[in-house]
């Protein structure tokens, strides 16, 4: 044990003496910090975004309720509106599906900047409507300064080890005395694993205390913040254990520098590189075409039909308008079917996101089966899905919105095929129903 310290206090020293790990150091850890920084404002931005919205909603509640105590239909400078119809009522009822963004954010960004976190659903909404998925490329990102926490982990804290520990062993090879370290020491391989973990726990000690400090600001100390910090020491292990062969093998600095930057190429650049335009080629990103089509060519038939056409379609689509007031009626009413069109609408653009949704999942099970050769995005992914801003927390909320969607769409047809006349309390009813777990 006292020959492990010494060895320690050696490796101590030696850093000390050498400016350019230091400064390698301090850069890293701007970085780092920067990343952070870069999260924690986008989540206090879309944490202050969404309590504007939810405190315009309960405005629009009041306004409307205000409305129906005054024996009023609508606003006095917009005649036309009358709340006491479905159409309108829900029109006005709030339906704001919010993703909350989750205390781990700072931590991974993931797709956060890419899609949308809230959606002001109306009868025509999709999932995939352009508010929603608004695609930004990695290098546009980069240009405008988006530099995350999992970036500077998963790229750079490699690069970070490469310089620290590129000539520890190698060194001594160079000035040829590493014979006499064999000989005063009890295990070179034991030496090497000493001087190695200096840096692992120098490291690790560095990142704890970063992220540590964000998870205080946010208030993320959790089970998952601990679950994420052990995946990221994980992460710099893997890399620790890798170099520690190299240097163990190694022929001097220069020899052991080029392994690590060679290894740091194959798994950070070469291996997701290649999985990237394979996966590109093999699942082309024009999934959107199906939508496309739905949402246009699909949607602009439906407004030519008949009226009568139109209602046998719905019937077809929802059986339980069969008992509806309206369905019974030997006369067409045009204001009723005008309304209910988006009801065939919203099922064409169901069934593309579905369409969607199924290519991707094709996709993202092609990029998992190569996990066990590409390693630092099976990492990626991990941290995203701990942070919730990975492909399927963003699925998870397009279910949500979808929900609301339907719910809409249903509500809409029944009560207007019933012909109903909505007051306050059934108002208040919308409000409710398209009310989320957010």
């Amino acid at each position: 044990m006292k020959q492990l310290f010494s060895i320690i206090q050696y490796e101590l020293r030696h850093f000390v003496r050498s400016p350019f790990k230091i400064a390698s150091l301090i850069l890293f850890i701007g970085a780092a910090v920067y990343g952070l920084q870069n999260g924690y404002t986008l989540l206090s931005r879309q944490n202050a975004e969404i309590e504007a919205i939810q405190a315009k909603n309960k405005e629009t509640i009041a306004e409307v309720t205000g409305w129906y105590d005054a024996g009023k239909k609508g606003p006095d400078d917009k005649p036309w509106i009358d709340v006491t119809t479905p159409m309108r009522a829900i029109w006005y009822a709030p339906a704001s599906v919010l993703k909350i963004p989750t205390p781990l954010m700072p931590f991974s960004i993931g797709q956060a900047e890419q899609f949308g976190y809230y959606k002001q659903v109306t009868n025509g909404s999709s999932t995939f409507d352009a508010d929603l998925a608004e695609e930004i490329a990695n290098p546009e990102r980069l240009a405008i300064g988006t530099l995350d926490f999992s970036f500077v982990i998963l790229y750079l804290l490699p690069v970070l080890a490469i310089i620290l520990l590129f000539n520890i062993g190698g060194l001594e090879k160079d000035l040829g005395f590493d014979r006499l370290i064999q000989v005063n020491q009890s295990s070179s391989h034991k030496w090497l694993l000493a001087r190695f973990g200096f840096y692992f726990l120098l490291i690790s000690g560095m990142l704890f205390i970063l992220m540590l400090i964000y998870a205080v600001r946010t208030n993320a100390l959790s089970g998952t913040f601990i679950g994420l910090y052990a995946l990221i020491v994980l992460y710099t292990l893997l890399w620790f254990v890798a170099f520690y062969f190299v240097n163990l093998k190694g022929k001097g600095s220069a020899n052991q520098a080029i392994k690590m930057a060679s290894l740091w190429l194959l798994f950070c650049v070469v291996i997701p590189g290649s999985v990237h335009q394979l996966a590109s080629l093999k699942y082309p990103g024009d999934y959107m075409t199906d939508y496309l089509d739905a949402s246009r060519d699909e949607t602009y038939k439906l407004y030519d039909l008949s009226a009568d056409t139109v209602k046998q379609r719905l019937l077809t689509a929802y059986p339980n308008l069969a008992q509806t007031t309206y369905a019974k009626d030997t006369v067409a009413d045009k204001s009723i079917m005008r309304n209910s069109a988006s009801g065939l609408i919203s099922k064409l653009l169901k069934e593309a996101a579905a369409t969607v949704e199924n290519s991707n999942e094709v996709k993202n099970r092609f990029i998992r089966n190569t996990s066990w050769f590409n390693p630092v995005s099976w990492f990626q992914n991990r941290i995203n899905a701990l942070c919730e801003t990975d492909y399927y927390a963003y699925r998870r909320y397009r279910t949500d919105i979808q929900a609301v969607i339907d719910k809409k769409v249903e509500l809409l047809l029944h009560d207007s095929w019933n012909k109903e006349t909505v007051d306050k309390k059934r108002f208040l009813e919308y409000v409710n129903a398209f009310k989320t777990n957010n």
